[in-house]
């Protein structure tokens, strides 16, 4: 009986599997490796970790790629026993695992290029090569210990291959079919339960499935991601991605005078202004819901739902329009914290995730700060984690750390105004390390399905649509943190940033446009004086403004990479401009006007300022707005240097030209 089971084809796949897994571990250190000038800070300890995280990338790989087997080897087929049969899904089984290692093997060689895994985007770019043989056989020559190994790789596979096959037969004899079909089909369906588990990364609900940036979680910065990562990982879950079309709207060599990324060229000298920095995204926060940014839009002060933000933004200095650069909670960190708006698709999910980036957490770690990110979900939330950790957050606490599932809303996260009170509490240990912190916290409880705690459901009542109690609440527990913070000796040396994620449902008919739908608050709360209070109504504010305003306040002596702009600036060659991407419909600010394009060509410009439902489009009047070609010139700028440096990997400063 012993000898029966261990002879079971499903039994025998799972012993070819670790065969397999074993191989690509070997793959993973012989890439790194090969790429040692590309890691020369990663330590064997950080080698481990990055080779253990690894392992869920690698069964990912190897059972999506292996389908195919898999079925064949747990169909309820007495056929399967057979001699027949078995060659024929050793023989797909080995070519198929070939494949994965000759695709693993030529990433060795192009890393050092790309500087990240190939994805699905290398097919299209290399479509038009008419020299791609030339191309493979100089790869072969130029790197024959790469190819070397790859054909010891395959040919350990080959030796060690276990195969079911005995004489004839498998197993001489079955049980009835009344046993063997029913038996056999829950079989099936068992494996295909872990291995949808082991494709996804796991089974929790709340858990995104495995992507390219999960790497990060285990990496300190992207380009380390590489080394978790394997390269038939990468292909399959971008399958279904082209990447970025060229959009050639100008020369390359013209591109840096309209429009560069590279922000403080010339820093203005002087210390640097060691002010600690703490940083509020609320969950689907619209500027809809907040009254003192709608006193005019109804004739009259609008309804609020936040009575503690009205009082704190007349201490603050504010922005009558600020614009989120993306609609979903993945797109607000890259834009808040990298300067990187969403184009066409969300940065994080997209095929240029693992690109190296700047980002605020990373550069002031390198000052001496203390960077900290605080999220009341589980932790493998929307990939959340991984991307903090890729652009630099030293910390994060998440719902692990919290440690009181008691307070877990049942649903997505814990309620805000526990987890608001005890980042107050870690706000405070953080400051008494000595050193100056920027701490992240992004509130949670005013997303769907907009629970509240039982014991305020008499209190937050008011709304004309779901979410507005949950707004309530939320602008409730920022009271409270401010209650438990705001005597603490750190206070008044302290930056506080209040921005949302992006916006929630709209209400109101005047925000059902594209400009509405991406109106957001974003404020600076200065309790120490450093900024004067008002509400400013002309220069406009975007996500990927705060990180370039935060180093210009804190005197940030280096360059840096963002798409956004410092808006207290005082350069006389300061822009006045709001760049966001709506499914491939692209909206420019310049100052009074908004220009949208689509398919390479303008199709609305409208007088925001006078008409906020964007009713009118003078699309018709063009020739009264002399500053169009410039408009439409920077707004062609900003998505060519977009695209061209997301295919290029040059959003950091080691790739600047």
């Amino acid at each position: 009986m012993k000898n029966d089971l261990s002879r079971q084809p499903a039994i025998i796949m799972a012993v070819n599997f670790l065969i397999l897994m074993v191989i690509y571990m070997l793959s993973r250190w012989f890439f790194f490796y090969m790429n040692l000038d590309s890691f020369p800070d990663v330590t064997f300890r950080q080698l481990l970790t990055m080779s253990l995280g690894g392992l869920r990338f690698d069964l990912s790989a190897l059972l999506f790629l292996n389908l195919p087997c898999i079925v064949l080897q747990f169909l309820p087929l007495k056929c399967r026993h057979t001699v027949g049969y078995q060659r024929i899904v050793k023989v797909l089984f080995l070519i198929l695992n070939s494949l994965g290692i000759v695709i693993n093997m030529a990433d060795v060689v192009y890393f050092p290029f790309g500087g990240r895994r190939a994805t699905s985007v290398v097919f299209s770019e290399f479509s038009s090569e008419s020299n791609l043989f030339t191309i493979l056989l100089h790869s072969m020559t130029g790197y024959w210990p790469v190819w070397l190994f790859g054909i010891a790789m395959i040919a350990a596979q080959i030796l060690l291959y276990v195969s079911p096959i005995s004489d004839k037969r498998l197993q001489p004899s079955f049980p009835p079919d009344k046993v063997y079909y029913p038996l056999h089909t829950v079989i099936l369906l068992m494996a295909a339960t872990l291995v949808v588990g082991g494709i996804r990364g796991g089974y929790g609900l709340k858990m995104h499935p495995l992507r390219q940036d999960s790497a990060s979680i285990y990496c300190k910065n992207p380009l380390e991601s590489a080394i978790v990562l394997n390269t038939p990982f990468t292909l399959l879950s971008t399958f279904y991605m082209t990447g970025y079309d060229d959009p050639h709207f100008l020369p390359d060599e013209s591109l840096d005078g309209i429009f560069s990324p590279i922000r403080n060229k010339e820093p203005k000298g002087g210390q640097m202004q060691r002010l600690n920095v703490i940083v509020f995204i609320m969950e689907s926060f619209s500027r809809e819901y907040i009254g003192f940014f709608n006193r005019d839009n109804a004739g009259g002060l609008s309804q609020s739902y936040t009575p503690f933000l009205d009082s704190l933004l007349t201490q603050s200095y504010s922005f009558e329009y600020a614009f989120a650069n993306g609609t979903r909670s993945v797109d607000c960190m890259p834009a808040t914290f990298a300067g990187i708006p969403r184009y066409i698709e969300p940065y994080c999910y997209y095929v240029y995730s693992t690109n190296t980036l700047q980002g605020l957490p990373a550069m002031l770690r390198e000052e001496g700060y203390t960077t900290a990110f605080f999220h009341g979900a589980p932790n493998t939330t929307l990939g959340f984690k991984g991307f903090a950790n890729a652009i630099g957050f030293e910390h994060y606490d998440g719902m692990d750390e919290y440690g009181n599932d008691q307070d877990f809303d049942g649903t997505w996260a814990i309620f805000d105004e526990p987890y608001l009170q005890y980042f107050a509490r870690k706000s405070d240990e953080i400051a008494h390390h000595g050193k100056p912190f920027l701490l992240t916290v992004f509130t949670a409880t005013s997303h769907d399905p907009f629970r509240i705690p039982d014991q305020y459901k008499s209190t937050f009542t008011r709304g004309e649509i779901p979410i507005h109690k949950t707004i309530s609440y939320a602008d409730y527990a920022i009271r409270r943190y401010f209650e438990q913070v705001r005597h603490k000796p750190w206070f008044n040396n302290t930056v506080f940033v209040f921005t949302a994620d992006h916006c929630g449902p709209a209400c109101r008919q005047d925000y059902h446009n594209e400009m509405g739908r991406f109106l957001i608050p974003i404020f600076f709360y200065t309790p120490g004086g450093q900024l004067p209070v008002g509400c400013d109504s002309t220069r406009l504010i975007q996500q990927t403004d705060i990180t370039p305003t935060l180093l210009g306040m804190l005197n940030y002596q280096k360059p840096f990479f963002s798409f956004g702009k410092d808006v207290f600036s005082t350069s006389p060659s300061y822009l006045n401009y709001v760049f966001y991407d709506h499914n491939g419909q692209s909206m420019y600010y310049l100052d009074d006007l908004m220009i949208t394009y689509h398919d390479n060509r303008l199709i609305g410009i409208y007088d925001y300022r006078h008409d906020f439902s964007l009713t009118h489009n003078l699309i018709g009047h063009r020739s009264r707005y002399p500053q169009l070609p410039f408009m439409q010139r920077q707004l062609e700028a900003i998505i060519q240097q977009y695209v061209t440096r997301m295919k290029s990997n040059a959003l950091h400063q080691s790739s600047w030209r």
